[in-house]
């Protein structure tokens, strides 16, 4: 089955009618007079179904709510943060008129603004943070290891997870299992793999992806649950 990118991140946290959590027509409409313009099609749905939703958006970077977004300076409209505030995402302002906008990522802000394209498409920078923010404490179950993996572990994970190419790059590769889990990847430039991030909402998933060998976990979630879990020396 084809899956939206909502559908996708329904599926890897677990969502269920009770907790999509999203704010009301009023709140966007009242942010959209307030700015005088309509948000794009994609970032309206969004923070229609999810957008209230803490775990997904709020865990480490954070969506900012609609009356909060604002225009920068050279006309990006913020509506995403890093969770320091170092980093921007924002929409060009000529490209507010498109359903599904490329999103820009402001990486210096010091001297002069310095923007990024992050994603091709909205649809895919918010199942992009709905992952890096889901292995980050957001998803129930996740871990990380900032240990090198051996090249046999990459490729077993290479054979077993499908790579998600559209929020994937040449040094962070991000593999699910049909959006039941996901397990990121970081390279240097010598192609070594110098960190994995991992997350579902599925505890026997998680047992699963703990029992990779090769890995020196660095976390595991299991320790801020009352002690369930004892690392192996």
């Amino acid at each position: 089955m084809n899956m939206n990118y909502l559908e996708k991140i329904e599926r890897l946290y677990q969502l269920s009618n009770e907790n999509h959590s999203g704010f009301s027509e009023t709140e966007i409409t009242e942010a959209e007079q307030a700015l005088d313009f309509k948000f794009p099609a994609v970032l309206r749905e969004y923070y229609l179904s999810i957008g209230k939703n803490e775990a997904i958006n709020h865990s480490h970077n954070r969506l900012l709510s609609p009356n909060a977004i604002y225009f920068t300076e050279d006309r990006y409209l913020i509506f995403y943060e890093e969770n320091q505030g170092v980093v921007q995402w924002g929409i060009k302002e000529a490209d507010l008129s498109l359903e599904n906008p490329s999103v820009w990522g402001n990486y210096d802000t010091v001297y002069e603004s310095d923007w990024q394209q992050e994603t091709k498409t909205l649809e895919d920078f918010f199942l992009s943070m709905s992952v890096y923010n889901g292995t980050l404490d957001g998803l129930f179950y996740n871990a990380n290891s900032f240990s090198p993996v051996y090249i046999e572990t990459v490729k077993l994970i290479q054979q077993n997870w499908s790579e998600i190419p559209e929020i994937s790059w040449e040094r962070q590769k991000v593999y699910t299992d049909d959006y039941f889990e996901v397990i990121s990847l970081s390279f240097d430039e010598a192609d070594q793999c110098t960190a994995i991030f991992v997350g579902t909402s599925i505890e026997e998933r998680f047992e699963r992806i703990l029992e990779i060998s090769g890995i020196d976990w660095s976390y595991i979630s299991y320790e801020d649950m009352d002690g369930e879990y004892e690392k192996e020396d």
